[in-house]
């Protein structure tokens, strides 16, 4: 979990980083939930999606060997 804390995204998958933050954070709670969401649920989003995100691509990566 420590190399969570410390991990850059790799630069093949910024911007699928970005649109995917961006429909995490405000597009499905907003647009197809209903909901706005406190500076504490934007920050528990946040951290939930970087962790996935971070476990997406390491998985990724064993499976591509790289």
């Amino acid at each position: 979990m420590m190399n969570w804390l410390f991990w850059a995204i790799p630069p093949q998958h910024v911007r699928k980083y970005f649109v995917m933050l961006w429909l995490v954070l405000f597009f499905l709670p907003g647009m197809l939930l209903g909901v706005r969401l406190t500076i504490f649920g934007l920050l528990v989003n946040y951290l939930w999606f970087d962790i996935v995100f971070y476990g997406w691509v390491k998985f990724k990566e064993r499976l591509e060997g790289e």
